[in-house]
């Protein structure tokens, strides 16, 4: 399996541009999911749309073209290519009292690799599973840590005492 973690692929206007995004008045929109990863799993949270081929979303986000550029530094400081970018969302999750953890998923039904940029420190760990679905990597969130992996099964809990903030990527 491939993993790749990075905390330098930002440049400074990247990480000011993130900044707002995270701030009050960058005012996007946030829309409520009540399931993380299947129908019914208590994972609520909230969604920030920026692509979703899948659904014929695209172009519609005036940021697209920052989140792409993201992830394109990303690659290009870890040398992959990206060929077509199936999806980008933020996503926040907070403690519910529902549940603790998604269940374990992998995001498409067909082949892609994942990017998940943690925009705050927090707890609320990614678990990346190997294919005996035994836990391959613990990763926290760490403020602008980002970490790509193929697609395989994972999971996160939800954050104790604070607020988890990550740009999903899927991409081949």
């Amino acid at each position: 399996m491939r993993y790749k973690e990075s905390k330098t692929f930002l440049s400074e206007e990247q990480k000011r541009f993130l900044e707002w995004i995270r701030s009050k008045q960058s005012n996007i929109p946030w829309y409520w999911e009540p399931n993380a990863a299947e129908p019914n799993d208590g994972g609520h949270h909230f969604i920030h749309k920026v692509i979703n081929k899948d659904k014929n979303y695209y172009n519609l986000n005036p940021n697209q073209k920052w989140f792409e550029d993201i992830l394109y530094s990303f690659a290009k400081e870890q040398k992959f290519k990206i060929k077509e970018i199936f999806r980008c969302a933020i996503n926040i999750t907070f403690f519910n009292g529902i549940v603790d953890r998604v269940p374990a998923h992998v995001d498409h039904d067909y082949e892609h690799r994942q990017l998940l940029l943690y925009l705050d420190d927090s707890s609320g760990e990614t678990v990346i599973l190997d294919k005996k679905k035994k836990p391959f990597k613990i990763v926290r969130p760490e403020k602008f840590k980002a970490i790509s992996f193929d697609s395989v099964p994972h999971y996160h809990y939800f954050p104790i005492n604070s607020v988890r903030r990550v740009v999903v990527y899927t991409f081949r």
